[in-house]
C-alpha cells in the first residue's frame, strides 16, 4: 500500500476513534506536579522541586478507570551530584488513549549563578520508549482495524530541553516538551515532529514563618502556558501550601478542569498524597473525576548536603557572632548620638542664652537712646517755652527776625553775618571769614532760597549783642 494511503487511512481510523471517545491532548499531563516528580514539567525543577536524594512515583488515572482509561506513570530518582547540579533517571508509561509509550528517562540540570540572589538554570530531559498502539480501546466487534495503526509503533528517542531564570524566590521558565526527536525503528523511517509543544511557568516561593514543628513552610503559587500539538493552547493555575509535615494544593487547567490534593510526610522520609481533578469543559464535564496518587521516598542527606549543612551552621554562628557586632556598634552609635544631642542641647542653651543676653543689651541701648531723644526733645522744647518768654526789644541798628520753625535748627539767637542768594558770593565769604580766624556756620532756608552765614547761637539777645 502507498505510503499516503497508509497516512490517509490511519488518520480517519484516528479521527473515528475520537469521535467516539473523547479527544485528549499528546502531552503527559503533568500540570499538577508542584513538588514531586517535577522535572516531568520542567527538567530544571529537578534542582529544587524534587527533593533530592529521593525517590518518587506518580500516577494518573484519567476519568477512574483503571483498566480502560488513559494512564501514566513516572518513577524517578534524582540526586544531587553538588551544589549546582542534579542528575536522574526514571521510567515513564504514558497512554494517550491511541498510543502506549513505555520507556525510560534521563534528567540533567545545571545552575549558574549570575549575580547575588539570580540564578539561570538549565535542565535535559531525554525520553527512550516503545510506542504502540493502546489495543484496550478496540474491543470485540469494532468495526476498525487497529492494523492500520501498527506502522506508527516503533522506538522513539525525544529530548526536551528547559530553562529557567530565578531571582530571589520568583522564577520564570520555559520548557520544550519535543524539542528534538526521532524515530530508531518505525514509521517507516520518517522523522518526528518537533518543536510542537512550549511550557511557559511563571512561580514564587513565599516563605512562611509557622511553629518550629512544621519546618520550613512556603506557599508556592504557579501561572503556566502550554501550547499542545493538534490541540487548543492549555493555561492555568496552581497552588502549593507546604511544610515538613504536610502539603495542600489545587489548580485549574482550561482543558483538564479543577482539581485539588492534599499529603502527608512521616518521620521526614516518606510522602504519599493524592490528588482528585473535575472536568469543567463542556467535552470532558460528563466523565468521572480524574484520581493522581504520588508516593516519594527521602533516602538521606548527601555528603554534600551534610557539608553544606555544617557550613549553613558555621555561617549562622558568623552570622550571629557579626549581629552581636552590629548591635554593639549600633549601640556605641548611640550613646555617641545621644552625647551629641546633649552636647548640641547645651550648646542651643547656650546660644540662646547669648541671645538673649545680646536682646537685653539691644533693648538697653535702645530705652537709653529713647531716654536720650526724650530728654533731648524735651530740652528743645523747654528751649522754645524759655525763647518765647524772651521780651526782646530791637535797638538801633539792629536787625531781628523770628522764625517759628526751620527744620534743623536749634531753637535760639543766631548772629546772622550775611545773607546770600548767589553760591559764588556765598562761599567767597565764608572763606575770607575763615581766612580772618572765624568758624562761621550756616544753614539753607527753603523759605526763600537763601544761604544765611552766621557767626555763633545764642540763648538769649544779650549774649547775641555781647558776642
Amino acid at each position: 500500500m502507498p505510503k499516503f494511503l497508509v497516512y490517509l487511512f490511519a488518520l480517519t481510523v484516528c479521527t473515528l476513534v475520537w469521535g467516539q471517545e473523547t479527544t485528549l491532548p499528546s502531552d503527559f499531563r503533568q500540570h499538577s506536579l508542584t513538588q514531586f516528580n517535577a522535572s516531568l514539567f520542567n527538567p530544571t525543577y529537578a534542582l529544587d522541586w524534587n527533593n533530592p536524594n529521593s525517590l518518587s512515583v506518580w500516577t494518573r488515572w484519567q476519568w477512574q478507570s483503571i483498566d480502560g482509561d488513559p494512564t501514566t506513570i513516572f518513577a524517578n530518582y534524582t540526586h544531587q551530584l553538588n551544589s549546582g547540579s542534579v542528575a536522574a533517571a526514571g521510567f515513564l508509561q504514558h497512554n494517550t488513549g491511541v498510543f502506549l509509550y513505555t520507556g525510560g528517562n534521563l534528567n540533567f540540570a545545571q545552575t549558574f549563578e549570575l549575580d547575588d540572589g539570580i540564578r539561570l538554570m538549565a535542565g535535559l530531559n531525554a525520553f527512550a520508549y516503545q510506542q504502540t498502539v493502546a489495543d484496550e480501546l478496540y474491543v470485540q466487534g469494532d468495526v476498525l482495524d487497529p492494523v492500520a495503526l501498527e506502522d506508527f509503533e516503533g522506538f522513539k528517542v525525544q529530548f526536551s530541553p528547559g530553562l529557567r531564570l530565578s531571582v530571589n524566590t520568583f522564577s520564570v521558565g520555559l520548557a520544550m516538551e519535543n524539542a528534538i526527536g526521532f524515530n530508531v525503528s518505525g514509521n517507516n523511517g520518517e522523522s518526528m515532529e518537533s518543536f510542537q509543544s512550549f511550557t511557559g511557568t511563571l512561580s514564587n516561593d513565599f516563605p512562611l514563618m509557622l511553629s518550629e514543628g512544621l519546618g520550613d513552610s512556603y506557599l508556592r503559587p504557579i501561572a503556566y502556558v502550554k501550547s499542545v500539538p493538534n490541540g487548543d493552547t492549555q493555561f492555568g493555575l496552581n497552588g502549593l501550601f507546604s511544610t515538613s509535615k504536610f502539603w495542600v494544593q489545587g489548580g485549574y487547567n482550561s482543558f483538564y478542569g479543577v482539581s485539588g490534593g492534599l499529603g502527608v510526610t512521616i518521620s521526614n522520609t516518606f510522602s504519599i498524597g493524592g490528588l482528585m481533578e473535575f472536568g469543567t469543559d463542556s467535552l470532558i464535564s460528563e466523565e468521572d473525576p480524574t484520581i493522581e496518587i504520588v508516593a516519594s521516598y527521602h533516602i538521606g542527606k548527601t555528603k554534600f548536603r551534610e557539608k553544606e549543612e555544617k557550613n549553613e551552621e558555621s555561617n549562622e554562628l558568623e552570622e550571629e557572632i557579626e549581629q552581636q557586632r552590629l548591635e554593639q556598634e549600633q549601640r556605641e552609635l548611640e550613646a555617641r548620638r545621644q552625647a551629641q544631642r546633649e552636647k548640641d542641647s547645651l550648646a542651643e542653651v547656650q546660644r540662646m542664652k547669648e541671645q538673649l543676653d545680646l536682646q537685653r543689651k539691644k533693648d538697653s541701648l535702645a530705652e537709653v537712646q529713647r531716654t536720650k531723644e526724650q530728654l533731648e526733645l524735651q530740652r528743645k522744647k523747654d528751649s522754645i517755652d524759655r525763647l518765647q518768654n524772651q521780651k526782646v526789644e530791637v535797638k538801633p541798628n539792629e536787625r531781628y527776625e523770628e522764625v517759628e520753625n526751620e527744620e534743623g535748627l536749634e531753637p535760639g539767637f543766631y548772629l546772622i553775618a550775611n545773607v546770600y542768594g548767589t553760591k559764588k558770593y556765598f562761599d567767597n565769604f565764608m572763606k575770607t571769614l575763615r581766612e580772618k580766624g572765624l568758624e562761621p556756620k550756616s544753614f539753607y532756608r527753603s523759605f526763600n532760597k537763601y544761604n544765611y552765614v552766621y557767626l555763633e547761637r545764642y540763648n538769649s539777645m544779650d549774649e547775641a549783642r555781647k558776642a
